[in-house]
């Protein structure tokens, strides 16, 4: 499925003393099995895109075409995307309410119509997918650890069988492993199963490790948009407009200040940490 959104605007409160313009004439095109970061300071407009994206909101002007339909068009049926486009909120798990884990995944599957053989399928090879065990489908969501409960929520969207996933901050207020776990599991679904991942997130490190392409949002623009290296290149850009470089990046370039000779095509802190690995090596 090939995403293109075309001059899209919204604004909130229009006409209203609170009216703010959200997103400004945004022009964006996601291929089939990209892996896209989208990023931006609080206010940037990220949300509200990929409620667009999803269809939650309709649009002041211009569209998005899946496969060359356009989504808001009066005889376009906005059901036919919630089996094709999966949006995993921020905090997914509070939307967790069925008595158990494996009717809590059903729920998405039998409402979208699914047959009820294939809605059991889909719901067990998705739990698999998420790695929760045979142990925890009849426990209820609520005795699930948080990362556990992240799990479940992400199969309820991974059992109606999407072809893009669109996750909002997706490890806010996980610890480290459980942090590292999903974003595992996502980069997983991308690359084994071709499945379109739009990932919003703050942790610059994350983004630079996992994204095929970054998206950068300012004021409700597309300020600029490239392979992680071409983004983070520009890091004193990126600084006007409130964001970091990942972790690594900052490292080496506090390297090469002090003079020493280092790479500069380093992003993560597992690279950085690699590089002054070698270079205390060659220098011993």
């Amino acid at each position: 499925m090939q995403i293109i959104v075309d001059h899209l605007n919204y604004t909130y409160s229009k006409g209203l003393v609170y009216e703010r313009k959200a997103l400004d004439d945004i022009n964006l095109v996601i291929n089939r099995g990209e892996y896209v970061c989208i990023i931006g300071h609080t206010g940037s407009g990220k949300s509200t895109l990929i409620q667009l994206l999803d269809g939650l909101l309709k649009p002041d002007s211009g569209t998005i075409y899946f496969d060359g339909k356009d989504i808001f068009d009066g005889d376009y049926q906005l059901k036919n995307l919630c089996g094709r486009v999966g949006l995993v909120f921020q905090y997914p798990e509070y939307q967790l309410f069925e008595t158990s884990v494996i009717e809590d995944v059903k729920f998405g599957p039998r409402n979208i119509g699914m047959s009820s053989l294939d809605t059991d399928v889909a719901s067990y090879e998705a739990l698999k997918m998420v790695g929760i065990g045979d142990e925890l489908l009849d426990v209820s969501p609520l005795e699930l650890s948080g990362g556990e409960k992240r799990r479940v929520a992400i199969a309820g969207i991974l059992a109606m069988k999407p072809e893009v996933i669109i996750l909002d901050e997706p490890t806010a207020g996980l610890d480290t492993k459980g942090r590292n776990d999903i974003l595992e599991l996502v980069n997983r679904l991308n690359r084994e199963n071709n499945i379109t991942v739009i990932l919003v997130s703050h942790n610059m490190e994350d983004v630079a490790k996992y994204a095929d392409r970054v998206v950068v949002m300012a004021e409700g623009k597309i300020y600029s948009d490239g392979t992680p290296k071409e983004v983070f290149a520009d890091y004193r850009s990126l600084r006007e407009v409130g964001l970091d470089i990942p972790e690594g990046m900052y490292i080496i370039e506090r390297l090469r200040e002090a003079g020493i000779p280092v790479r500069t095509d380093i992003m993560t802190a597992e690279e950085a940490a690699a590089e002054i690995l070698r270079f205390i090596s060659e220098e011993s």
